[in-house]
């Protein structure tokens, strides 16, 4: 895989067109990976060579058709009225069915920090959203320049739904929480300035609410997109984002996952870069721990945090893969290995304050144990799989897992010492 992998997506109901994500179609890939959809809900993922590019739409077509039958089958099934296995199902897998315009607003929260280029894409993909009423808050957290506001001003002068908040205190959990008290609507989407979102991700977001009045939070599929580099290979295997096609619930009752520690495994349920939630639950809950997060004591964590702090309050959390986000990973091994080194931060500061609240069971802490051994295996296939030096791979480990013991070493001591942000 030394010349990368070309990433593309392909809508099945739209004729033969495979659309680039990153880079043109060119000779020096080693493959193709496109993302199948029908009707806008992605299917999975069709691995062809990327050479000839004139048939590369037919080559995946049938390689859609013969890898994909299952889910297309069941997916064209619901779209012709053949009702799935519940009412809810029927109600949010097939976006041809969701609201491109309701009373209900969405709020759309990008929180950032000094990065005004990536958030000039983010933002360029938000305002095609397809949905409406929305509403659009970037967050520039304790700025050191005016790069950010400067960025915000371009696109608010074109488009009214676009503002602008200044949140001083550095931290992701303070950027969120300002986008909260900020937002006019109960619905309240996040994402980050790193992703690009799907024109249809609002639609989604809000058809996860529309379809269970007991659903506080909505989370969505995040897909790679860019495979050219080892590291974005690395990182792409490591973490299981893009992996899920099917829409799931998560509750205390009727919808509990039967892992071990559940509900603590919060990854399950998603991932900070893709999510939505109602307002009013959350601010019950508290809003997110300023201790946690990006910029933050803890340098991760808020997501998983806020996660099961709503199960755990009654909540439920809807995972609807139609809620589609394209990350960019990280390029390098520097910037990789400090991205891992603060994911792994974070999970040790979320652990620590579950240790701390006294909310993990014997049984929990022992599935937790067993999760260890399940993110050595993943760091080993990510190593195999995308060919990076074993070096390279085994010092990539062993920052991740640095960063899990100084996060929880550092979140209790913040902890104790009563700082919040």
């Amino acid at each position: 895989m030394g010349n990368g992998i070309w990433v593309g997506s392909m809508e099945l109901s739209a004729g033969d067109t495979v659309t680039a994500l990153s880079t043109p179609a060119g000779g020096c890939h080693d493959g193709a990976r496109v993302l199948v959809c029908m009707h806008g809900a992605p299917l999975g993922y069709v691995s062809v060579p990327l050479q000839p590019a004139d048939t590369l739409p037919a080559r995946v077509r049938a390689a859609a058709e013969a890898k994909l039958a299952e889910p297309l089958a069941y997916h064209q099934s619901c779209s012709r009225g053949i009702a799935p296995d519940s009412d809810w199902l029927s109600r949010v897998i097939c976006p041809r069915g969701f609201s491109w315009q309701a009373e209900t607003g969405l709020t759309v929260v990008i929180c950032t920090r000094e990065r005004a280029a990536e958030l000039r894409e983010c933002l360029r993909s938000v305002l095609r959203l397809s949905y409406e009423p929305l509403e659009v808050l970037v967050v520039d957290n304790a700025p050191s320049d005016d790069g950010t506001r400067a960025a915000v001003a371009e696109f608010a002068a074109l488009d009214s739904r676009i503002r602008y908040v200044l949140e001083r205190k550095p931290g992701l959990s303070n950027a969120r929480n300002s986008g909260l008290a900020a937002a006019s609507n109960d619905l309240v989407g996040f994402t980050d300035d790193d992703v690009r979102v799907d024109p249809g991700w609002a639609s989604a977001l809000v058809a996860g609410f529309a379809a269970d009045p007991q659903t506080a939070c909505v989370t969505g599929l995040v897909a790679s997109r860019s495979l050219e580099t080892a590291p974005e290979r690395y990182f792409d295997s490591r973490y299981p984002w893009g992996e899920v096609f099917f829409p799931r619930r998560f509750d205390l009752a009727e919808h509990r996952d039967l892992s071990p520690g559940y509900p603590f495994i919060a990854g399950k349920f998603g991932t900070g870069a893709n999510f939505a939630v109602r307002r009013s639950f959350i601010g019950q809950l508290g809003h997110f721990d300023p201790l946690l997060g990006a910029g933050s004591p803890g340098k991760g964590g808020e997501d998983l945090d806020m996660f099961v702090r709503t199960i755990l309050a009654g909540g439920r959390i809807a995972y609807l893969p139609s809620a589609l986000v394209w990350h960019q990973h990280r390029s390098d091994y520097a910037s990789l290995s400090e991205q891992l080194y603060g994911y792994g931060h974070g999970l040790g500061a979320y652990i620590a304050k579950r240790l701390m609240t006294r909310e993990v069971s014997v049984a929990a802490m022992a599935a937790g144990v067993g999760r260890l051994g399940v993110l050595a295996t993943r760091a080993r296939r990510a190593e195999r799989d995308t060919q990076v030096t074993v070096s390279s791979g085994k010092r990539l480990a062993l920052t991740e897992a640095r960063g899990v013991v100084a996060g929880a070493v550092r979140y209790r001591r913040m902890a104790r010492s009563g700082l919040r942000g």
